[in-house]
């Protein structure tokens, strides 16, 4: 099976037998033409970063040679954080930018990321102009005097970036507790940059995994199963907090000083706990359909609002900046600020948010953690080709006719006790599950069984 998605995500998949220099060559140049048309510029300007991964400098050399052959000059991040790389398309005022990095996704995966001049990636709608361009295969031909040049980005966008990461927060404030904390990059972009802010917000930081080698030493996804290496040093450090991130820094679990294995569920509500917390009531927080019912209960504790809607990054952030929320994220441990006019999801800003939390509150992450509504999430992927995803959808709503159904994106189904959700995956071949219990023991059981009526409707 060939695992290659093409959509408002971008162009990803298995480097080699599915993400090709061909298709990379495609994309770029469909996004080369696409800005220049929607923009009316001949030579438009076009950012291009990268993360770690063994592929990348393959991708990243036929990205330059689709955006030159359309006439495009390109600012050069080189490895570069995704927050810090969105801001930077913003803060430099780049027509456009190209992403390559796959976050959460193992090892042979690889993507490219379309930017807008926002620094945001591109809605659903400039996704859809872009691709018709794709598919069509006619893009802008450069003379041969006329291709585009590549300039470096400049530094001050690093110092730009963690000043502005900064302005959200009391630094002072944070400098004053001196915390200790471990962080994990995952051999990702993420060591870039985070010196920087270890130094200017007065950390004591213990670095792992922070190897610019390509090489992941675990799953790049943060959750508590490659919370492991953490969670095995925070005692004999006697550490305040760990902090796991995704290899592109988009997302970030937690393990407390007690050594416990936060999920990355949450991540966003204690951001939510902290930004809530400086406010008045009433303000709004946009998610997705399938984030834990401890976000709503900590907004409802000060009297905002859950706005929900589709579940992607771009679909959240875009969500935020039609309700006027003041902060978005999901369950996948990825928040943003409206106040920083983020463009993407920042690892960093949670991090920055959850210890000042700790510094207001003279708190303790594991006494934090603790005051939070639990509940028990279990998450499952289920193969499931393309061509019959959308078939087993429609069967599936008929399994739970005593529950509450709603088909915002994807299948949800509530009970008093606890939820399930299921959607077709937007970015490789499976159906994604989440579900929600009280008890641990009761949203095992719960998984099994909704998994095996599950199976048996995708392989009928």
């Amino acid at each position: 099976m060939r695992f290659l998605r093409l959509g408002a995500a971008g162009l990803r998949g298995e480097v080699g037998t599915a993400l090709t220099h061909q298709l990379a060559i495609r994309y770029a140049s469909a996004l080369g033409t696409w800005v220049s048309v929607t923009q009316k510029k001949k030579a438009p300007v076009i950012g291009v970063a990268m993360d770690t991964r063994i592929s990348s400098g393959m991708l990243k050399s036929a990205v330059f040679s689709g955006l030159m052959s359309c006439g495009c000059s390109i600012v050069d991040f080189g490895v570069t954080p995704s927050p810090v790389f969105h801001f930077g398309v913003k803060k430099l005022k780049l027509d456009g930018g190209v992403l390559i990095g796959a976050g959460h996704h193992p090892a042979g995966w690889n993507a490219l990321v379309g930017l807008s001049a926002s620094g945001a990636c591109l809605t659903a709608s400039e996704s859809q102009e872009m691709l018709e361009i794709y598919h069509g295969n006619v893009f802008n031909t450069a003379a041969w005097n006329e291709c585009g040049t590549i300039k470096q980005a400049p530094e001050t966008v690093v110092f730009d970036y963690v000043d502005d990461l900064f302005s959200s927060v009391d630094i002072d404030l944070i400098r004053s507790r001196n915390f200790r904390i471990v962080t994990d990059f995952c051999n990702g972009s993420g060591s870039v940059v985070f010196n920087r802010i270890a130094r200017k917000a007065n950390l004591d930081a213990v670095v792992i995994n922070d190897l610019l080698s390509g090489e992941l030493p675990h799953d790049p996804e943060p959750r508590p199963r490659t919370s492991a290496q953490v969670k095995a040093i925070m005692k004999p450090l006697k550490a305040d907090a760990g902090f796991v991130f995704s290899s592109d820094v988009g997302r970030v679990a937690l393990v407390s000083d007690t050594c416990e294995t936060l999920s990355e569920e949450y991540t966003f509500p204690l951001v939510a706990e902290n930004i809530l917390s400086g406010t008045g009531p009433g303000k709004i927080i946009a998610t997705n359909t399938c984030s834990t019912r401890t976000l709503d209960q900590v907004v409802a504790r000060h009297c905002g609002k859950v706005c929900k809607g589709m579940t992607g990054e771009t679909y959240t952030i875009d969500l935020m900046k039609e309700k006027n929320a003041v902060l978005c994220g999901d369950g996948s441990g990825g928040t943003a600020l409206s106040s920083s006019g983020a463009s993407g999801f920042d690892g960093f800003g949670s991090m920055m948010q959850i210890l000042e939390l700790m510094a207001r509150r003279e708190a303790s992450l594991s006494a934090l953690a603790s005051m939070l509504p639990r509940y028990h999430i279990v998450k499952r992927t289920i193969p499931c080709r393309s061509v019959h995803v959308y078939a087993a959808t429609d069967k599936l709503i008929k399994l739970f006719p005593d529950a509450k159904f709603s088909n915002l994106d994807g299948l949800r189904f509530d009970w008093e006790d606890g939820w399930v959700h299921i959607r077709p995956s937007r970015t490789e071949p499976s159906l994604r599950m989440i579900l929600e219990w009280k008890t641990r023991a009761v949203a095992e059981e719960k998984a099994m069984n909704i998994i095996s009526m599950v199976e048996r409707v995708v392989g009928e």
